[in-house]
């Protein structure tokens, strides 16, 4: 979790440090205020999760349209003499980005780091495991001779990795990095572990029984999960189970045990809700959010108020969903105050599913719209789906229809694009047809 301060939410640098459509939109309408703020973005990881959070294609996309130069950037990794070579990850990833953009720029730049940088290991490292490693041929041509020239063999033998590239592809060509690598070349050492048998559906009952309360945790969890997807309500008995709880509070599997229950899995959720055991309580919101009903809404609604104003960010994700299902029209506010503040910004996707469950329309909608500049693919997915017919979401849909950094979203963009334009044509046949009928019926009032 990122231990930087965030800007206010509603500031144009809180939204760029958050990952914001709207933050997308407003720097390009005033690139003078935003130069200065998308540069500290991109020298800094402002993400909250950086387990699952997207930066890269958000700042690179912005660091191309608003044209700024590269010279800050490339300062800001020469000066960076720390050991952490965390700290500069991200930017070396926007960097990767850019040449598919057609900023050939960012080339010289990323070469210059990987022969001669102070962690010339990870930008090698980051560089080939990026697209623009296939894509941009002028990106790697010839490098693996720069850098041998410029380390000695016991720097390749820190930094060579017999698993990963370039290092595997520079050890068939370079006899020098096979020398180095040796028999490592493709032969990691793997570990060994008493292997779990992992398709346990002919096991009885009772022998799943005892693999979730002796088993190794890999095997529990599975366990637990057959449970589930037989149905078994024992799965109840064992969410109440202290004795499973790791020394983290909790019971490996046991969410994805109880959603096949589904409904049946309601009423103890109901019970669970009051419990005041916390863990409980969790799994209640987690089953309530898929299955409840209506008279489950206050407690969701309780739950996503309590997660925003703590900010849990995470625990706002279930109950969003769940309000967004049950359309609880008085979640809105809450929603948007999420939306808004939340660091989280994968979190978004479950707060628009919520937004276009509870909210008015026209609400949902711009929420919808930003959410097509947002930095998370998952919620430019969703929002694509949703995506109002304005022409605001038409332009951006159709950016993303050839967009190079989110290749994945094209085909999404296309189909809702194609829908509107067929929904265009319907309504200018029928225009054409009250026109045609409007005439018939002129020309038989003129004859009569």
């Amino acid at each position: 979790m990122s231990d930087f301060t965030y800007a206010e939410p509603a500031s144009l640098h809180g939204l760029l440090q958050r990952g914001r459509g709207l933050g997308a939109t407003a720097a390009l309408g005033d690139p003078r205020a935003a130069a200065d703020l998308v540069y500290a973005c991109a020298v800094t990881d402002t993400r909250w999760d950086r387990q699952t959070e997207h930066r890269s294609a958000y700042l690179a996309r912005l660091i191309h349209r608003l044209g700024l130069p590269l010279q800050p950037i490339e300062a800001h990794l020469l000066a960076f003499t720390g050991d952490d070579a965390d700290r500069i990850e991200p930017t070396l990833r926007i960097l990767t980005l850019l040449p598919l953009l057609g900023r050939s720029d960012a080339v010289p730049v990323l070469r210059r780091y990987a022969v001669d940088g102070r962690h010339w290991a990870l930008a090698l490292e980051t560089i080939a495991y990026s697209r623009a490693w296939e894509e941009v041929p002028e990106l790697g041509a010839g490098l693996d001779a720069e850098v041998l020239a410029a380390r000695d063999d016991a720097e390749l033998a820190a930094a060579a990795d017999g698993e990963s590239q370039p290092w595997t592809s520079w050890a068939r060509v370079r006899p020098r990095v096979r020398r180095l690598l040796g028999d490592d070349v493709g032969t990691a050492e793997q570990a060994h572990h008493r292997p779990v048998r992992a398709d346990l559906a002919g096991v009885a009952a009772a022998e799943l029984l005892r693999l979730v309360a002796e088993g190794p945790a890999r095997g529990r969890q599975l366990a637990l999960r057959e449970l589930g997807r037989r149905g078994d309500p024992v799965v109840l008995d064992l969410a109440e189970d202290l004795e499973l709880r790791n020394a983290a509070g909790w019971t490996p599997g046991i969410v994805q045990a109880l959603h096949p229950l589904a409904h049946a899995a309601v009423p103890r959720a109901r019970a669970w809700a009051d419990s005041g055991d916390e863990v409980l309580e969790r799994l209640a919101v987690e089953v309530l959010c898929g299955f409840g009903e209506t008279e489950d809404g206050p407690y969701l609604l309780d739950a996503l108020t309590t997660a925003v104003a703590q900010g849990a960010w995470c625990a706002t994700e279930s109950p969003a969903r769940g309000l967004g299902r049950l359309g609880l029209a008085a979640a809105t506010e809450v929603l948007v105050s999420a939306w808004e503040s939340t660091v989280h910004s994968r979190a978004r996707e479950a707060i628009l599913a919520g937004l276009r469950g509870c909210a008015p329309s026209a609400t949902a909608d711009g929420f919808t719209e930003e959410g097509l500049h947002d930095c998370e693919p998952a919620v430019q997915e969703a929002a694509c789906a949703w995506a109002p017919d304005t022409p605001a979401a038409r332009a951006a849909l159709d950016a993303l229809c050839t967009d190079p950094l989110v290749p994945e979203l094209h085909a999404q963009a296309r189909h809702r694009l194609d829908r509107s334009r067929s929904a265009d044509g319907v309504l200018g046949r029928e225009q054409l047809q009250r026109s045609a009928l409007h005439r018939e019926r002129g020309e038989s009032g003129a004859g009569a």
